[in-house]
């Protein structure tokens, strides 16, 4: 038994096809089919069942995965420690980001990053928050950006920016004559939302409360950006994110932005509470912050680690 019959067996698993696994392995299928059958003779049970469509983990095979997931982590940790004690950021960083987040704030620092960093590399993947942090807890993801607070005790949590919404109407909609807004003129008609499963609507409708489609047209989208489309080309009004209007914001006359005391999102970096690769959650944190307007850094965000 050795740790690249692991690799392949916990790629196995989580491809459930032997080509895409052989694939991601970056090695043959017959090589990586050869090595899982000998550790299945070596430990003297099936660990898959092959079909027509795949593979699917036997019981027992899914035990000895978990804890081959678990090796794994150790060994990784292993280098991790030496590369920390060494002061280095290279290696993989697998980054898992909200779709909220993702197109306003990724690009503003990945260049940066990966030019700093030319030793790290970087895969970043869009996911809902839910999936972000299992994916954490399994190691399958090194850091997660998203919107914290998680409440989950097993997660770090490095709050970064406390990003402003705005309220952003047509030119036809009573909001678009009002110089500021409050949370209770979301009661009025023609409010376009996030469809279910994103966090970004459930904090929508933290502030308007419940509320109803009104209308010929319900259209719940999973972008901000189909959203705000809406707004300008048909009616309505929605709420946005003010990174994903940061290049217009200070001009464009139908942003409203609320009267105080504004709602936010909290922004934050999560990582599994065994994180160790501090040098890289430093880097990664600077070099977020250093891409936005100072008005969105949450306070003490160079300094704030929450556990849960």
């Amino acid at each position: 038994m050795n740790l690249q019959q692991l690799t392949y067996l916990v790629a196995l698993d989580t491809h459930r096809q032997f080509g895409l696994a052989a694939d991601k392995s970056c090695v043959s299928q017959p090589a990586l089919s050869v090595q899982v059958q000998k550790l299945e003779e070596e430990l003297g049970v099936l660990l898959f069942d092959r079909t027509q469509r795949g593979a699917e983990p036997t019981a027992v095979g899914t035990k000895v995965i978990a804890q081959a997931r678990l090796v794994l982590r150790e060994a990784q940790l292993l280098r991790e420690l030496v590369q920390v004690e060494k002061g280095e950021v290279v290696g993989d960083l697998r980054l898992g980001v909200i779709p909220t987040l993702a197109p306003y704030l990724v690009p503003r620092f990945l260049v940066g990053l990966t030019t700093a960093y030319p030793d790290l590399r970087v895969r970043v993947e869009e996911l809902r928050s839910e999936e972000i942090m299992q994916q954490l807890k399994d190691h399958r993801l090194d850091v997660g950006l998203l919107v914290t607070p998680l409440d989950d005790r097993q997660l770090r949590e490095l709050p970064l920016l406390d990003e402003p919404f705005l309220l952003l109407a047509s030119e036809t909609h009573p909001l678009a004559a009002q110089a500021t807004v409050q949370p209770a003129d979301l009661k009025q008609p023609g409010l376009w939302l996030m469809q279910q499963g994103h966090c970004f609507r459930n904090q929508v409708l933290n502030l308007c409360g419940p509320t109803s489609p009104t209308g010929a047209v319900t259209y719940e989208s999973g972008s901000i950006e189909t959203l705000m489309a809406l707004v300008r080309r048909q009616h309505g009004y929605t709420l946005v994110p003010e990174l994903a209007v940061l290049d217009e914001v200070d001009h464009n006359p139908l942003l409203k932005r609320f009267a105080e005391p504004a709602p936010v999102r909290e922004v934050g970096l999560v990582v599994h509470h065994g994180f160790v690769r501090t040098t890289l959650l430093t880097a990664l944190r600077d070099l977020i912050l250093a891409s936005v307007p100072g008005r969105l850094h949450a306070s003490g965000a160079t300094a704030r680690v929450r556990w849960r």
